[in-house]
């Protein structure tokens, strides 16, 4: 029997909440998967003293808010995408996502922006950080103010030249299996004035387009593109953007074994990125 894809949604009652499940909804379209939407309690270490109950009692308290939390999220999720709600005692938001992730068996962890971003912009919140440092599966991030579209039109993978960026084709030949998609490959260039862009870029390319084709069972159309700018944001800014569009790029090769560590060109990525980032172990398929 074939498994079905989950994710796992990082839930809280905030528009960071809306913003992930948003985002899940997106990516279970896409992928005709299912959402584990997740609310995750502190573990306690005790009652307040300002509350006359039982550490249980109290805890009881927290979990029934928790859940009617969860009752208004789950009314948010349309009729055609699948969802359950989850109810977590960890004791850190992103060590229960990631417990989570490994209990149901999670093809990625889906969360929201921090609310310090610009419009549409990235602000990397403290469970983000941490998931970005530490998840076994990849992290899917929503911009600020991410409202799901009807589909998912594109997909644009960043590939640098650095060796590794093999792990990062064979999890897009996963995502992108079977699904008539458009798959743009780039790479950013940072070019001085009055420089011009390396010819090893186009170059990278191009075996980078060979090795995906030779592997790929997607029917969309594939592009490659060389975005150059002063900087790494300008040239993120340089790329044309769909409101319908996810980015894909992968760890840092400081990470650990099937663990994610999202490297220096990624973070200062999200500073212009306008859509979705998902961030891909450094050996995930």
């Amino acid at each position: 029997m074939t498994r079905t894809a989950n994710y796992v949604v990082a839930y809280e009652a905030t528009e960071r909440g809306r913003e992930a499940i948003e985002l899940g909804i997106a990516l279970a379209r896409l992928t005709e998967s299912e959402l584990r939407i997740c609310l995750v309690l502190p573990q306690s270490t005790g009652v307040p003293a300002k509350v006359p109950a039982s550490a249980a009692d109290y805890e009881g308290i927290i979990a029934q808010q928790a859940q009617l939390w969860l009752d208004e999220a789950i009314q948010k999720v349309p009729a055609d995408v699948t969802a359950t709600t989850h109810v977590l005692w960890a004791e850190s938001t992103s060590e229960g996502l990631i417990e989570a992730a490994q209990a149901f068996h999670s093809d990625r962890i889906v969360v929201g922006a921090a609310r310090s971003g610009l419009l549409q912009r990235f602000s990397i919140g403290s469970v983000a950080n941490a998931l970005l440092h530490a998840s076994p599966v990849p992290v899917a991030l929503a911009p600020r103010g991410y409202r799901a579209p009807e589909r998912i039109s594109r997909i644009t993978c960043a590939i640098g030249t650095r060796s590794g960026w093999q792990a990062l084709l064979d999890s897009m030949v996963s995502i992108s299996e079977g699904l008539d998609i458009e798959l743009r490959f780039v790479t950013l260039v940072e070019v001085g004035a009055g420089e011009s862009r390396p010819v090893s870029s186009d170059e990278h390319l191009l075996t980078v387009l060979d090795y995906f084709s030779e592997r790929e069972k997607t029917e969309g159309i594939l592009s490659t593109e060389v975005a150059e700018g002063h900087t790494v944001e300008a040239a993120v800014e340089a790329l044309g953007w769909r409101e319908d569009e996810i980015a894909l790029v992968g760890s840092s090769r400081l990470a650990s074994p099937s663990r994610i560590f999202l490297g220096t060109t990624a973070n200062r990525m999200l500073h212009s990125l306008p859509v979705p980032l998902i961030v891909v172990p450094n050996d995930a398929a």
